[in-house]
């Protein structure tokens, strides 16, 4: 398992928070590649990693450079440069996250699927109130911390609505995506950095959505949250 980290403009960010669950969980660095920006030098301190570097900008575009830059067929872990925890539905720390990537790849694998996430939001009580602990239908997934096969023939053309777009894409492509729904990432969405630093904001997440809802509503419809943010509803219409 190869595990990749996009980060742009928050090297410290990614030192003191996913490298350092990593290494708690004694991930080797030698399977973890962090995909960078050519005039980012902030991650010059990572040389015992695999530094990858990339021109191009945004999320969605990087999701498609890591498709490009593994090769077909291989399995990675993609994890957000702001990963603090991953917690179960009795807000406990998991014991072993390897052993929990290695689960989600190996259920992907058996259905024949190519994609598999978490539940979306660290909140054990609503984790608590699902049935079912796995569930195979068209669902979110926070691109927090997400397993995936790489397919060459998932494109992205959203930059800042990938999460959705994997979904609906790797859903559509195979007939099934895997979500765990009794383990949680823990992160601050929304953080400064990242993507947020690289043009994402309340409109180009709306211009991204209202793309994704007319070319696939048999699978999402736009609205907007009392916030102001506007979001899909994801529905399985297989």
């Amino acid at each position: 398992m190869k595990y990749v980290i996009p980060s742009y403009k928050r090297a410290n960010i990614l030192k003191n928070k996913t490298l350092k669950y990593l290494e708690k969980h004694n991930v080797k660095k030698s399977d973890i590649y962090i995909i960078v920006r050519k005039d980012d030098d902030g991650y010059d301190i990572f040389s015992d990693y695999n530094i990858v570097k990339t021109d191009v900008k945004g999320i969605g575009r990087t999701h498609n450079f890591v498709t490009e830059y593994f090769e077909e067929g291989e399995w990675i872990c993609e994890i957000d440069d702001d990963l603090t925890d991953m917690i179960d539905t009795e807000n406990k720390s998991i014991d072993n996250f390897i052993e929990v990537i290695d689960d989600m790849k190996e259920r992907i694998s058996l259905r024949g699927y190519s994609y598999g996430g978490f539940y979306s939001t660290p909140n054990p009580y609503f984790m608590k109130n699902i049935k079912d602990e796995y569930t195979y239908d068209l669902r979110y997934m926070l691109g927090l911390i997400r397993v995936r096969r790489i397919r060459k023939d998932i494109v992205l053309e959203t930059n800042y609505s990938e999460d959705f777009e994997n979904c609906i894409l790797y859903y559509i492509r195979d007939g099934g995506i895997v979500k765990q729904n009794y383990i949680a990432g823990k992160t601050n969405n929304y953080a400064d950095g990242g993507c947020n630093g690289d043009g994402r904001n309340i409109e180009s997440e709306k211009k991204d959505k209202e793309f994704l809802s007319h070319k696939y509503p048999k699978y999402c419809s736009l609205f907007q949250r009392k916030n102001g943010r506007w979001d899909l509803r994801l529905r399985d219409k297989n």
